[in-house]
């Protein structure tokens, strides 16, 4: 049995990226952002060994857990599964569940290679649990070769003029765009703590993002920050410009597109956009598909017309449990 209450809840004994801390048998966390990682000290915890590593650095030690390869059929809570890369962040983990069906669990998912990043591949399975953070047609983005390019012509460009300051989520864009800063503008940038530790567990990890310098009272070093999107503001703005008396020119990376103060923003994400959603669906030729987060109305009306598979939105009122779908 399979039902969702805030979580993903297999059976009696396992928990997929739980929304709370409440304790049961074991837990399977995808990946390592913050809002999939609930920590308890009862429950079993079994991940990927980068995103043990990755939650160990950021949040706290996870004494009662166990590592799950890729790859490699386990059982959990007396559920059989496997775990697959899911190509979002460093340890991001796509579900395999065989039962009396097989159920493929996307969690958060892309499908292009990036940088640093290999691709989700399909999951064959019989029905399909898929995320839809981007599942409505506006959200289409360019190639990533053509976005690094872009970006890195810009950061030259403007850290010739002045200052610049890339604002990327510390986890997972801020490891992009610190390989691009490397590979397409030739610059080691200054990074803020929070992105350098995540840089160390990559580059522990094998990940080669080239060269880069924590931010430590020593701006001078490079002409290019990347910071969180929460830290980039105008008041930091205003105190890079007096303290360095030139320009600073800010940019963001990011799959949303919005009005701001930045100078520029690049459609960069760690998430499948439209057309890859529709294209992963098609791949793994489900026979169900069930969509999650985000746009899930919208991407399942999709599904049904343009690829003639019965889909719907998870949070269907009235519905919890798979087998009412």
């Amino acid at each position: 049995m399979i039902k969702f209450d805030k979580g993903i809840q297999v059976g009696d004994k396992l928990l997929i990226d739980p929304h709370t801390k409440r304790p049961i048998e074991n837990v399977l966390i995808s990946h390592a952002h913050s809002d999939h990682v609930k920590i308890n000290n009862e429950s079993k915890y079994f991940f990927s060994k980068e995103t043990k590593a990755i939650i160990e650095s950021r949040y706290q030690a996870v004494e009662n857990s166990k590592t799950v390869a890729f790859g490699k059929k386990t059982n959990i809570g007396n559920v059989d599964l496997t775990l697959e890369n899911s190509g979002h962040i460093l340890g991001s983990s796509s579900v395999l569940i065989e039962s009396d069906k097989t159920i493929g669990i996307t969690s958060d998912f892309k499908t292009q290679n990036s940088l640093i990043q290999t691709g989700a591949a399909p999951l064959n399975c019989e029905i399909l649990l898929i995320e839809s953070t981007f599942g409505i047609p506006t959200f289409s983005f360019p190639d990533r070769e053509s976005i690094y390019t872009e970006i890195g012509s810009w950061i030259k460009e403007k850290s010739k003029k002045g200052f610049v300051v890339l604002a990327g989520y510390s986890l997972g864009k801020a490891q992009e765009l610190t390989a691009i800063c490397n590979e397409y503008a030739g610059i080691s940038p200054l990074v803020h703590e929070s992105v350098f530790d995540n840089n160390e567990v990559y580059k522990n990890s094998g990940v080669k993002l080239g060269n880069y310098l924590k931010l430590n009272h020593n701006l001078k070093d490079s002409p290019v920050l990347i910071a969180p999107p929460t830290l980039v503001n105008h008041n930091l703005q205003q105190v890079l410009e007096y303290s360095l008396k030139k320009p600073v020119f800010t940019a963001l990376a990011t799959g949303w597109s919005f009005r701001s103060s930045y100078d520029r923003i690049f459609p960069l994400s760690d998430h499948a956009d439209f057309p890859q959603l529709l294209d992963y669906v098609k791949q793994c030729d489900p026979k169900l598909v069930l969509t999650m987060h985000g746009y899930e109305r919208e991407l399942a009306n999709y599904v049904s017309r343009r690829l003639g598979i019965p889909a719907k939105p998870l949070a269907k009122k009235g519905q919890k449990v798979l087998s009412e779908f």
